[in-house]
């Protein structure tokens, strides 16, 4: 299981960047030219906490596949 993003207008290198703190152990792939989805391993987002995850992807527009929710700007 893992947890699933989509996030919206940013480039995949850009959110790849955002995600450092991960060390390159989450999956980041482009959907479409203006998506690019995220997918976190259940371990690493325990292990790294919900908080820091949304802190570092505060400046783009987020999709949560698991609450059908938009956040960020």
């Amino acid at each position: 299981m893992s947890f699933q993003l989509i996030v919206r207008g940013v480039s995949l290198s850009d959110v790849e960047h955002s995600l450092g703190l991960l060390n390159g152990r989450a999956e980041v792939f482009p959907i479409d030219p203006v998506h690019v989805g995220i997918a976190i391993p259940t371990r690493l987002f325990d292990t790294f906490g919900e908080y820091k995850i949304r802190e570092a992807l505060k400046h783009m527009m987020v999709y949560d596949l698991y609450s059908g929710d938009w956040s960020g700007q």
